[in-house]
């Protein structure tokens, strides 16, 4: 997408992946680009670093204003998978509600730590290939508690007309590994696992997340949600 109708791309693309294995497989597989407009990074996104971007009569190297700020993120993190089910045979026999429950404070560590690295005015995709609230809303709407007015969640509908869709919810059961109902303040359990407040759902519209589900067009299921930047 950078080099169509230019030969010089103002811009780049920095791809992360912590399995070492998948970030040579990247860098392997992207050679036949032949693009000088691409890095492969190994990190955990929980801690992704810094990057400082020196202007060329940079002084200041230590200036905030030095630190790179990207236009663009895409948080697809680590999730449970069980919207894969369709393809991978083991979802059915392995999946338990403890994979969304332990997975859903890296994947919002992973979600602020994109928030911190856009710049203003820009955009942030979260998504993940789980059909669970845990992973989905429940980490959208922490993000969206910590960030106050500072960001905001879009509303996608004239995005990919051709795609079926359902919204986000914002009511949900939290359910422990012995399939046993949770409440809020319960011994063991995250305050963010559960659903925002009425107060705090009119304020997040958690409904411009986007659902795919397997039966609405014959896919895997998916959740998808666009955070904006407002201010830093």
């Amino acid at each position: 997408a950078l080099h169509t109708d230019t030969d010089e791309p103002s811009g780049f693309v920095v791809a992360n992946d912590m399995d070492s294995k998948r970030s040579h497989m990247l860098v392997h597989q992207l050679k036949r680009l032949n693009s000088a407009n691409l890095m492969v990074v190994n990190h955990d996104a929980q801690f992704f670093p810094r990057i400082k971007a020196h202007p060329d009569n940079s002084e200041n190297a230590s200036n905030k204003k030095d630190i790179l700020k990207f236009d663009r993120v895409l948080c697809d993190v680590p999730c449970s998978g069980d919207g894969t089910m369709r393809k991978n045979v083991n979802v059915w026999r392995d999946w338990t509600p403890q994979g969304g429950l332990g997975l859903h404070t890296v994947q919002f560590n992973i979600l602020n730590r994109g928030l911190h690295l856009l710049k203003s005015n820009g955009r942030l995709v979260y998504s993940t290939c789980s059909m669970n609230p845990i992973e989905n809303e429940a980490v959208v709407a922490e993000a969206l508690r910590r960030w106050g007015n500072k960001v905001r969640l879009v509303n996608c509908d004239d995005k990919l007309p051709g795609l079926i869709r359902s919204k986000g919810v914002s009511q949900w059961p939290v359910i422990d590994r012995s399939m046993t109902a949770k409440s809020k303040g319960d011994e063991g359990t995250v305050n963010s696992w559960f659903p925002p407040t009425e107060e705090e759902a009119s304020r997040f519209h958690l409904e411009n997340c986007i659902r795919v589900y397997p039966h609405q067009q014959n896919t895997g299921g998916f959740f998808i949600s666009v955070f904006e930047k407002i201010t830093e």
